[in-house]
């Protein structure tokens, strides 16, 4: 039995690691964090009636050289993310990286959930759950 839990840990923390490889943390041109008021059938409350989808953007913010580099350095530690995921699809913050005028990367986040999913040019390469560390300092960055 310590067999087989050993070999799901080793499997489990090399699909993790192979995956972090993929996210682009290279040269861009820019990085916009952009806030966002989201609501679902999913984030209503009880007795809530409205049953419509609303998704409105309420800030954003354009990266700077400093802010950029550390930005960079939560997304490329292991200790950033928790191999779990809650199952509610909310987001209220993205996270954009520019280069060329193109988007290369888009960043899902939920301080709800604590959701983080990530996309390379509209690719699916990452999805777990943010630790503590990730999103204070993703949260200092935007100060």
């Amino acid at each position: 039995m310590k067999k087989v839990i050993l070999v799901f840990v080793i499997l489990l923390n090399i699909l993790i690691n192979g995956q972090i490889k993929h996210i682009y943390t290279g040269k861009v041109d820019s990085i916009v964090i952009k806030n966002y008021s989201y609501y679902d059938k999913e984030t209503s409350t009880v007795n809530d009636t409205n049953e419509s989808n609303s998704i409105q953007l309420l800030n954003s913010k354009k990266l700077k050289g400093k802010q950029i580099v550390l930005l960079n350095e939560l997304l490329k530690s292991k200790k950033s993310y928790l191999p779990e995921r809650a199952l509610l699809s909310h987001f209220n913050k993205k996270i954009e990286f520019f280069l060329n005028g193109d988007k290369i990367q888009d960043i899902t986040i939920s301080t709800m959930t604590k959701n983080i999913t990530i996309y390379n040019r509209e690719k699916l390469i990452y999805k777990a759950k943010m630790s503590s560390s990730l999103e204070k300092g993703i949260l200092n960055i935007e100060k």
